[in-house]
């Protein structure tokens, strides 16, 4: 079995708004699959299976553990690192 078997294979990503290949949600954090990789592409095809057979035993447990983050949490986060650079930069004046 090859890593990439599945590569082409496209979707519509939820949290993109688009769609996507299974290449990108496999390595779209770098080396490491999308958090949301198992929920995604459950119904394309076996994803667990073959993530099982193409991941070392720890990366799976890791991703398996692994959730997404709540899409307001990271708006909480985008506001709070906007405010930081807003009161850097009237600091500097």
């Amino acid at each position: 079995m090859s890593i990439d078997q599945h590569d082409e294979r496209t979707i519509r990503c939820r949290r993109l708004g688009h769609e996507v290949t299974f290449h990108y949600c496999r390595t779209q954090e770098g080396c490491t699959p999308c958090a949301g990789i198992l929920d995604c592409w459950w119904e394309a095809f076996d994803v667990r299976v073959f993530l099982e057979e193409a991941l070392p035993a720890e990366d799976l447990d890791a991703l398996v553990g692994r959730r997404p983050r709540a899409k307001v949490v990271t708006l909480l986060d985008l506001i709070d690192q906007a405010r930081l650079r807003t009161q850097e930069g009237e600091e500097g004046e």
